[in-house]
């Protein structure tokens, strides 16, 4: 996920001289819109395309989209403004997690600059569980039953392919990069 931050980084250092000419938003708030377009997505990148529109983002062309390793089906969609630059980022990554082939749709939102101390608070208040790490990712982990969420408390290669197997796992990641943050939202399941 750090390759991501600073892929993303890039694309919006380059495209951060093309200001909107409506009245600058608020800074963009990255848990409220991970919610709001990744989580309200739920994997549907054309639906995550449409709230990202909604949002105020533009999509960015394919040539400006970080690229990810073992991505595929990427986009791009960006907002700037004086307080801050960010993107959603969308896609597939194809991973090997022990001997099973793992899909990951993802949905992400970076900024520049954020706070990225305060961040991590918010979303570790927000998520009301510790993160975990596992399967080269650090992250909140949970399947999301009709009850609720179930969190994980350990995040082993075995256990991973176990909570994906049920097509009912979700993952957040956080990340951050020099004065940008980026917060990712995975569901992850067997191919």
């Amino acid at each position: 996920m750090p390759g991501l931050l600073v892929l993303a980084a890039a694309a919006l250092m380059m495209t951060g001289a093309r200001a909107q000419t409506a009245p600058a938003p608020d800074p963009v708030d990255l848990i409220s819109t991970l919610n709001s377009v990744c989580v309200a997505a739920q994997g549907d990148r054309a639906r995550a395309a449409e709230l990202a529109a909604e949002a105020g983002y533009s999509p960015v062309p394919e040539s400006m989209v970080p690229r990810l390793r073992n991505s595929s089906d990427r986009a791009g969609f960006m907002r700037s403004n004086a307080a801050d630059m960010s993107i959603i980022l969308t896609g597939r990554i194809n991973r090997r997690v022990g001997r099973e082939d793992v899909v990951m749709e993802f949905c992400g939102v970076s900024a520049r600059p954020t706070d990225h101390r305060a961040l991590n608070a918010r979303l570790r208040e927000a998520m009301g569980f510790e993160r975990v790490r596992g399967a080269g990712l650090d992250a909140y982990a949970w399947l999301q039953t009709p009850e609720g969420r179930a969190p994980s408390r350990s995040l082993s290669d075995a256990q991973f392919i176990a909570m994906a197997a049920t097509g009912q796992m979700r993952l957040v990641g956080i990340d951050q990069s020099g004065n940008g943050s980026t917060l990712m939202y995975f569901l992850p399941r067997l191919d």
